[in-house]
């Protein structure tokens, strides 16, 4: 065990799992390609799909800059009850890299899933051994 990793004990309950760099970006993409929408509606949309809950202003300088690289675009709508509001929807380019995001974030699973399925063969093994938790 390496310096960097935590202990055993610890393992389990000092680290949360880990979202890919920029993950926010794919969540919006997708919930913008399902339907165009408001930044508050994607707020609430967004939490299925993550580990945690996203910062309002985190999410809007998202859509911000997004916006700016030609991903999303927006429009003001007059609203019934209320101010006007901004909804949102993906482009033709938003498009393309949502697509793109999808098989960076399936070869990830697949990645994961031949490491889980190794770990539990290993520890199987180990367990068949007699030396489960024991390595020579």
């Amino acid at each position: 065990m390496s310096q960097a990793d935590p202990p055993i004990e610890h393992a389990d309950r000092s680290r949360s799992p880990v979202q890919p760099r920029n993950y926010l970006r794919p969540c919006l993409l997708l919930l913008l390609g399902e339907e165009p929408t408001y930044g508050y509606e994607l707020r609430d949309k967004l939490a299925p799909l993550s580990l945690g809950h996203w910062d309002p202003g985190t999410v809007y300088r998202t859509l911000n800059t997004m916006e700016d690289d030609a991903l999303v675009r927006s429009t003001w709508e007059r609203s019934a009850e209320g101010p006007r509001r901004r909804r949102y929807e993906i482009t033709p380019a938003g498009n393309a890299v949502l697509d793109a995001w999808a098989r960076e974030l399936c070869g990830m699973r697949d990645m994961i899933v031949d490491f889980i399925d190794r770990y539990e063969a290993d520890q199987q093994e180990q367990a068949l051994v007699g030396g489960a938790g024991i390595r020579s």
